[in-house]
């Protein structure tokens, strides 16, 4: 059930009516939150609702050991413990098929056959967002930086909390149950501003990253060979624009929908492609995963505590666990290992870019934002060698001529000033929403929705991130 489908209106719609309903009887709610997060859930595959009790069930026991025992080497046991059997499921779910599959080459190179190795394994649905979540609950236990969470219902609603269950963004346990245990807002809060992050997110997802993806970003991707220069390369940034407006886009409506229901969540992009270096984009860019890694990695490692060499292994080590969380392919770890790298260079450069000098600015933001473009393409390729046959394209300086569809040129360059005026977008829409009755303002709402699935291709591919 995604997001911009009218089957999910409905879901929301009854969900939101009863949601406020029950506010008043605290247990009854919270009952609520979990058996519709749970019922959404089961809209993807009944079969893995078992997965993400068990996982919340064994975190919530884990924890009681590691806040009962003193010792501190028992307590590290029971988190090593904790950490082991979370990442053992999301590597298990995540990498089967991928050793499946190279084990059947390597079989199949030497002889023998690899029908044995039939079985199939689906990647549940949202699995590497709410492991990350469990993970950073169990480790906050530990430090003590949060109290035991004594109720398993609480901790399973935090867990599978419908709005960021599938692709975030990645609220902290603390922030979390303070908003569950005062009941959320009592009444809805910044109503306009909910409603225009839905809009903007529908926006993105619709009218741009779907758009783009039907029209050049998937046949380019499939096919390099059969198409010019200037159309890989237009597929290159169009696909860039198209993952910044499928995963934003997302990330908006989680927020507006989790803020219609009274909860506040963390913002998840602060306009990436605007960055300066690669240190910048990585504030800018999934900014709740960033933060993880951060907390949960690379301080863990040492952060820069470590003198300048143990700092730069320790971001290339937080950047390749990142790449190996967002897919299976060889290419992510390349994308990892080149972003790791890039970060190393932006520390260098740190002291010339605080001077402030304007142009050096500007020319680092044009570099930075056409290498991360560049990059981009091993995170939308399909295997390694498909990401060298596209490079290999965009270099071909003998390939064929075609046409070019100009509303393709039209919608990269609107896109490219989206980045740079959405929060200025924004509040345009806040503002006019405030000035309307609330009839006035359905109507409004309705029209732009109306206009925004008018704008948009038939076929609304799935977000990108839930393959993640």
């Amino acid at each position: 059930m995604l997001f911009p489908t009218f089957s999910f209106f409905v879901f929301f719609s009854i969900v939101l009516i009863l949601n406020w309903f029950l506010k008043r009887k605290p247990f009854l709610w919270r009952i609520f939150l979990l058996a519709i997060s749970y019922l959404f859930y089961a809209t993807w595959d009944i079969r893995f609702l078992a997965l993400i009790f068990l996982v919340s069930i064994f975190n919530y026991l884990g924890t009681f050991f590691i806040d009962w025992t003193i010792n501190k080497s028992y307590r590290k046991f029971w988190l090593t413990l904790i950490i082991g059997v979370d990442v053992l499921v999301l590597v298990f779910f995540k990498y089967f098929n991928f050793f499946r599959e190279s084990a059947d080459i390597l079989l199949n190179k030497i002889g023998f056959s690899s029908n044995a190795l039939l079985l199939h394994i689906i990647l549940p649905i949202g699995l590497s967002f709410y492991i990350l979540r469990a993970i950073s609950y169990s480790v906050d236990v530990f430090n003590k930086k949060i109290s035991l969470e004594k109720s398993f219902l609480d901790l399973a609603i935090y867990i599978s909390f419908f709005p960021q269950l599938l692709s975030g963004p990645i609220l902290r346990a603390k922030d979390f149950f303070i908003q569950l245990k005062d009941g959320g807002a009592k009444t809805i809060e910044n109503l306009e501003e909910n409603f225009t992050l839905i809009l903007i997110g529908l926006f993105k997802k619709i009218v741009i990253a779907s758009y783009l993806t039907v029209n050049i970003v998937d046949d380019v991707f499939t096919v390099p060979q059969n198409h010019s220069q200037l159309v890989v390369l237009l597929a290159i940034y169009a696909f860039a624009i198209v993952i910044y407006c499928d995963f934003s886009g997302y990330s908006d409506m989680a927020i507006g929908i989790a803020g219609l229901m009274g909860f506040k969540s963390p913002n998840n992009f602060a306009s990436p492609y605007l960055a300066v270096d690669f240190q910048d984009f990585w504030r800018r860019w999934h900014i709740t995963l960033s933060n993880w890694l951060r907390d949960y990695i690379y301080i863990p490692l040492g952060g820069n505590r470590k003198g300048e060499a143990r700092t730069y292994l320790n971001l290339m080590a937080t950047m390749f666990i990142s790449g190996l969380w967002h897919g299976t392919g060889i290419q992510f770890v390349v994308w990892s290992i080149f972003h790791g790298l890039a970060l190393i260079i932006s520390r260098f450069k740190a002291e010339i870019m605080n001077q402030g000098v304007t142009l050096e600015k500007i020319l680092s933001w044009f570099i930075t934002l056409n290498a991360v473009c560049f990059l981009w393409i091993f995170f939308r390729a399909q295997n390694l060698q498909n990401a060298f046959d596209i490079i290999k394209q965009l270099f071909n300086w003998q390939s064929l001529r075609e046409p070019i569809n100009v509303y393709i040129i039209i919608l990269i360059f609107l896109s490219f000033l989206l980045f740079i005026f959405e929060q200025e977008i924004k509040e345009i829409l806040i503002s006019i929403q405030k000035r309307l009755s609330l009839f006035s303002m359905i109507i409004f709402l309705t029209i732009i929705v109306i206009l925004i699935i008018k704008l948009g291709p038939n076929i609304v591919p799935p977000f990108i991130y839930f393959k993640f």
